[in-house]
């Protein structure tokens, strides 16, 4: 029998990343997002019905409207912007060029002056020098790309006097290798990557002394193009393929998915999604 409290959490977490880097095609996060205007296409299809996206992650924190809120990794604003129209400041800490320069955009064109910016990987972020803590709440939401998980959640810990949230994918680890594990061995000649689930957050916390709260719920994601090759330019980009052949499996297979509604190409998909909070609480060795 396999003795949990032995297994270093920590090391499980990095081991996906060192597997994929063996394997062809997948495209990091840094590299994605540093690109403008696919930051600019993802911020769009956020802001959709005044971020409707974010708000079911919104209503399920405990927020007021003297709360003061640490938003780690903001992308272009999805959590950040209709936070703050909520509470009293929010500090979004993030590193990508291209989500900066949408997050300045949006912060602008929503006439909002509450929010505070700091250009940062979390990793590398001083919360004694680059931030104003404490926060009432710390809150990451599919932004857990540090290089060391247990530092970043210890530094999140450290951040908050009252709650931190983690927002993440409980079936797999994203979108990308959900939508195409169908394809993928046919696109990159290795199967798909396992991913990293929720439950190595949960007992990496538990073995830092953090006892945590887990919930799993459903969530739809709804990605909307005006033309078929808008959909296809778009996945090939993330999906970072090179080849014809590549290309060609892609179309067929989004031949398939898409539906058309209002005059748009559009893939809807029903995913689980994660989220873990605990209460602020001094880190206790097991």
């Amino acid at each position: 029998m396999v003795d949990v409290n032995a297994i270093d959490w920590n090391e499980a977490w990095k081991k996906p990343d060192k597997e994929e880097g063996k394997k062809a095609g997948f495209i990091s996060c840094g590299r994605r997002w540093n690109d403008p205007a696919r930051c600019r296409r993802f911020s769009d299809a956020m802001k959709e019905d005044d971020w409707a996206g974010s708000m079911s992650r919104i209503h399920s924190m405990d927020i007021h409207p003297h709360s003061r809120v640490l938003d780690v990794g903001a992308g272009p604003g999805s959590l950040a912007i209709p936070l703050a129209k909520t509470v009293a400041h929010v500090t979004a800490v993030e590193p990508s060029k291209g989500m900066v320069t949408c997050l300045r955009e949006n912060i602008a064109e929503a006439g909002i002056f509450n929010i505070t910016f700091v250009p940062k990987k979390w990793e590398d972020v001083d919360i004694n020098s680059d931030l104003d803590t404490p926060y009432d709440i710390v809150v990451a939401s599919y932004s857990l790309g540090f290089p060391d998980l247990q530092d970043g959640l210890k530094k999140m810990n450290e951040a908050s006097s009252k709650y931190v949230y983690i927002f993440w994918f409980a079936d797999m680890r994203s979108p990308w290798q959900r939508n195409y594990s169908e394809i993928w061995e046919e696109l990159y000649g290795v199967p798909v990557p396992t991913g990293k689930k929720p439950n190595i957050v949960f007992n990496l916390l538990n073995q830092m002394g953090i006892f945590a709260n887990i919930e799993v719920t459903k969530e739809e994601s709804v990605h909307k193009y005006a033309t078929f090759d808008d959909a296809v330019a778009d996945q090939k980009e993330g999906l970072n393929l090179k080849t014809e052949k590549q290309e060609q499996v892609l179309r067929k297979y989004l031949e398939k998915k898409l539906k058309r509604e209002d005059g748009k190409f559009v893939h809807r998909e029903i995913s689980h999604r994660a989220k873990i909070w605990w209460e602020k609480e001094k880190i206790h060795e097991i």
